[in-house]
């Protein structure tokens, strides 16, 4: 059995969808700090960079909305939209 890069995936008050590997990096990149981290139920909320507040909720990977999808390259993971035309 191979071990995924990611073990949760976030739902953004935002209404974009992160893996825990994005909520990492952007975490120590400092592009997002922790005000707080609930347990019960599981829920963290972050301040972005441009200082507005995200909450990010749990969801399973299998409910992620259609057109959106989980990238896995090496040991990193990232939510992708797929209905997005990338700019030219």
């Amino acid at each position: 059995m191979v071990a995924l890069p990611f073990e949760t995936v976030f739902e953004g008050s935002d209404g974009r969808y992160y893996t825990d590997w994005q909520v990492r990096r952007r975490l120590r990149d400092g592009e997002w700090s922790v005000c707080m981290h609930q347990r019960a139920p599981h829920r963290r909320l972050v301040e972005t960079a441009d200082d507005a507040l995200l909450l990010l909720t749990p969801t399973e990977p299998d409910d992620l909305p259609d057109g959106l999808e989980i990238r896995v390259i090496e040991r990193s993971a990232r939510v992708v939209n797929t209905r997005r035309v990338p700019p030219r």
